[in-house]
Order: C-alpha cells, then structure tokens, then sequence
C-alpha cells in the first residue's frame, strides 16, 4: 500500500516529467519556427512556407497541452 509520502513522490515525479517534456520542445518548436519563416521571406521557396505549416501545427498542439 502506498503511504503519503510514496504518493507524493509519485506527483512530484510526473509533474517533473510533464515539465521536463513540455518546455524544452515549445521553446524549442517556436526558435525553429522563426528560422523556417525567416529562410522562406527571404528566399521565397515554397518548401520552408509548408514545413512552418506543419511544424506549426504540432507547434499549436504541444502550446495547448502544455
């Protein structure tokens, strides 16, 4: 059986989890993002217009869970 303190290692650890997950791939999602659109306003090229798109997208996901 688990008693108070195990429980609360327990949130502590899935908190920590959650965090450690979360916030480095939206910090890191949204610097490639200005990248990708920076390299497609100055170039023009379509492909970096569709990978922002896409990135975007799961960029928006991860920004509404986390």
């Amino acid at each position: 059986m688990l008693d108070v303190v195990d429980l609360s290692r327990l949130q502590f650890a899935l908190t920590a989890l959650y965090h450690f997950i979360f916030v480095p791939l939206t910090l890191g999602l949204s610097f490639i993002l200005v990248i990708m659109e920076t390299i497609y306003v100055a170039t023009g090229k379509e492909v970096y217009k569709d990978m922002t798109k896409f990135w975007g997208k799961l960029f928006g996901i991860n920004f509404a869970l986390g």
